[in-house]
């Protein structure tokens, strides 16, 4: 099957198998890959895995057109071919040459002198790659091959360490782990892949026609280069994805329509911090924010619950955060806080800060100051099982 490239804007999803729907949410800034400026740049892939190659050539017979492994660049992506070549070109090529040698055996396209064409030429800031490569004659002490060429898309480096977030549409935890498989450059994972970590994150959601609360979000880092991931349970999987750092990927979820609101979560949890309060340290707390920060936090809150329809506003209101949730008693009770509950809580630690919505205290104590530590613990709270998910279904919030 080939594979294509999708790049991550809001409301972008790609069909998977199963039924399914993994997309890409909206994401900060910061979190977007980096790649170079690769306008006036054609790289070409040779998938070629035969033994003695002394080397391969690119657009060019000469030494000058000399191919490297692609396992020797973290960017390169190693499922596309064993040797690549990035050629420095502001016009279009109407044909690539492809030439090597294999035990002193210069091997050369059958055709126009060693020179493959393809529809609409090799174009700058497009990646290509050369396959189904196979003998056809020899004459005159060159040998011959046929092969395809094919276009894959924009160049498109391979991510190191990305961190990827999965939301579990199907509840697939609840019979096993929710696994993230990957390839293609320095890391590489035999199926099913790494087991996901639970962030503790819950998002409220449409499946189907039913609405649910409680949908977990799980989390994994990669540690090396990969150019492909693909999420699965070990039986239902969604298509191969090109990996983007950061990203939230949903699968039975609409990304265009939750991607804002599973974002936010992503985000609050990420200005976390440590936090001290009734003489208890606590790690990963809402309250460790500034006021900045908790001031941001609300107006994100109070325009995804105006402007952008029932259905998120529902998800806002009804999504939350797995926390200690009785600060004043102990620091080891936990439940889903929600973000509503999170923002009345950073209005009452900030009464400058201003809300539309009325002031709440969770578990709090009679204090000049008022406060309240909201703390983000990584682990699977379970809840009741309905129709076969394990969260609990609530009804849309006015």
């Amino acid at each position: 099957m080939k594979l294509k490239t999708i790049f991550a804007s809001l409301g972008l999803a790609l069909s998977v198998a199963v039924g399914g729907v993994a997309a890409f949410a909206n994401k900060p800034e910061s979190a977007k890959n980096v790649n170079a400026d690769y306008s006036s740049t054609i790289r070409v892939y040779v998938d070629l895995d035969w033994g003695n190659i002394d080397y391969v050539r690119l657009g060019t017979d000469q030494p000058s057109g000399a191919a490297v492994l692609s396992s020797s660049n973290a960017k390169y992506n190693q499922s596309l071919g064993k040797y690549v070549r990035d050629i420095s070109s502001g016009s279009t090529y109407d044909k690539m040459g492809c030439f090597f040698s294999q035990s002193g055996q210069w091997w050369q396209y059958q055709y126009d002198n060693g020179y493959i064409w393809i529809s609409g030429g090799f174009k700058p800031g497009y990646e290509y790659q050369i396959k189904s490569i196979g003998y056809v004659s020899e004459s005159g002490g060159v040998k011959y091959f046929a092969a395809t060429p094919y276009e894959i898309g924009e160049i498109t480096d391979n991510v190191v360490n990305p961190t990827l977030y999965f939301v579990d549409g199907h509840s697939w935890h609840s019979s096993g782990n929710v696994y993230v498989h990957y390839w293609g450059g320095t890391a590489s994972s035999t199926y099913p892949g790494s087991a996901m970590i639970d962030t503790g994150l819950r998002l409220k959601a449409y499946v189907g026609e039913t609405e649910y609360s409680g949908l977990h979000i799980y989390k994994y880092t990669i540690s090396g280069s990969v150019a492909y991931v693909q999420f699965n349970n070990n039986s239902a999987k969604t298509g191969d994805l090109r990996p983007v750092n950061g990203q939230v990927y949903f699968y039975g979820v609409s990304a265009e329509t939750y991607g804002v609101v599973a974002s936010f979560l992503v985000d609050t949890q990420s200005k976390m911090g440590s936090y001290i309060y009734g003489g208890r340290s606590f790690t990963k707390s809402i309250c460790a924010m500034s006021q900045s920060q908790a001031s941001n936090f609300v107006s994100t809150y109070n325009n995804l619950d105006t402007n952008y329809g029932s259905g998120v506003a529902s998800s806002v209101e009804g999504s939350g955060i797995v926390t200690y949730d009785q600060p004043e008693l102990n620091n080891t009770h936990t439940g889903e806080v929600s973000l509503s509950a999170i923002k009345d809580s950073l209005v009452k630690k900030y009464p400058s800060i201003s809300s539309s919505s009325r002031v709440i205290s969770i578990g709090m104590a009679s204090t000049d100051t008022p406060t309240i530590a909201i703390i983000v613990v990584v682990s699977v709270i379970a809840v009741s099982a309905v129709a076969g998910y394990v969260f609990l279904k609530r009804k849309e919030q006015n």
